[in-house]
């Protein structure tokens, strides 16, 4: 009788044992399983979400995993660290399957269980990773630098002159002991001369930690100068071009009236100086862009391309009449019309080559 009250009693417990842990842990089994002591809490913040998730309840507000990153406390974060709670790995990534924002939260966790599925997040295209691409590429900097190196490095360079904003993304983000590794990019960024290398500069620099670094002893704004000298670079050939078609034609103006005396055309020069310069001159006036558009108007150009020929028969007409009048004045007349062209036209070569780099 009292062997069968024991195995009664066995029973018994056993059965409220089920159903204690069916009531205590109704999420999945690998969530709650090996969670370590320390981490407590955060079983609780994890299991509320994994409830909030199958139940469907939104008002509770439960269903945010970013809720359980929160929840993380120091004394936790290094048991997770040390591979002590698989489970709240395996239920995230479960989870992250069928809702992806909930990537951004495991790359802030980044349970070490979590990393290689990390990395393969990190190879998506751009409008895939957009949600994530930040807390993912920290972790990957902070628990596997040779991934971040093989994935994440080779898409600073946008190639050109533009250059990434992760890197002063990256920047923000991490501590401020994190980002000397981050400074390859700031000199990479200088030696390219690279559109947003001063913004990243005033992120990576801004410790005294790393302003010791070479890459930080090169002066804080360096975009303004790059993007004078770009300006240089492309006027210089259309001012080239336009002086010395300038100058070709005054020369040639000089060597006919020299060579020929009297007999050099002086009429027919005068006449498509005058023309050219007029047409030139009125049509860069009638075609100018609208202030503070930067960028041609329609309207404009068709004004433009009725007004230039009206300016090269009157100019031409001008001429007609003056050099017929006074043939003495055409040599100069020539050079002046020469001088005219070749400057307002290198003028308006450099003011369309504004500073910029890209």
């Amino acid at each position: 009788m009292g062997q069968m009250n024991a195995s009664a009693g066995a029973l018994l417990a056993l059965a409220i044992l089920s159903t204690a842990r069916a009531h205590a842990a109704p999420d999945a089994d690998g969530a709650v399983s090996a969670a370590p002591t320390s981490c407590s809490a955060e079983q609780f913040v994890l299991r509320a979400y994994v409830i909030a998730v199958r139940t469907g309840d939104i008002a509770s507000g439960a269903q945010d995993p970013a809720r359980i990153q929160k929840a993380i406390t120091p004394l936790c974060r290094q048991a997770i660290d040390n591979g002590r709670w698989p489970g709240l790995a395996n239920e995230l990534l479960a989870r992250a399957v069928v809702d992806p924002p909930t990537k951004s939260t495991i790359c802030e966790i980044a349970p070490p269980e979590a990393l290689s599925a990390i990395v393969q997040w990190e190879t998506a295209d751009d409008s895939v990773r957009a949600s994530y691409d930040v807390p993912c590429a920290v972790a990957l900097l902070r628990h596997r630098p040779d991934d971040f190196a093989k994935v994440v490095w080779p898409r600073f360079a946008n190639g050109g002159c533009a250059f990434s904003e992760l890197p002063a993304r990256l920047g923000e983000a991490v501590d401020p002991a994190e980002r000397p590794a981050l400074l390859p990019t700031l000199d990479f960024a200088t030696r390219t001369h690279a559109q947003g290398r001063d913004h990243l500069y005033d992120v990576l620099c801004q410790d005294p930690s790393t302003r010791a670094q070479a890459a930080c002893k090169a002066p804080a704004v360096m975009e303004a100068q790059w993007a004078h000298q770009q300006r240089i670079k492309r006027a210089a050939p259309g001012i080239a071009l336009r002086l010395g078609l300038s100058l070709l034609f005054a020369l040639a103006a000089c060597l006919l009236r020299y060579f020929l005396g009297k007999d050099w055309p002086a009429l027919r020069m005068s006449i498509a100086a005058t023309a050219i310069t007029s047409a030139t001159v009125a049509w860069l006036i009638a075609a100018a862009p609208t202030p503070g558009t930067g960028a041609p108007d329609t309207l404009r150009t068709l004004v433009a391309m009725v007004v230039a020929p009206l300016a090269a028969v009157a100019g031409g007409a001008g001429a007609w009449v003056f050099i017929r009048a006074a043939r003495a004045a055409a040599l100069p007349w020539c050079l002046l019309h020469a001088a005219v062209y070749g400057l307002v036209t290198a003028v308006h070569a450099w003011t369309r080559a504004w500073d910029r780099l890209c």
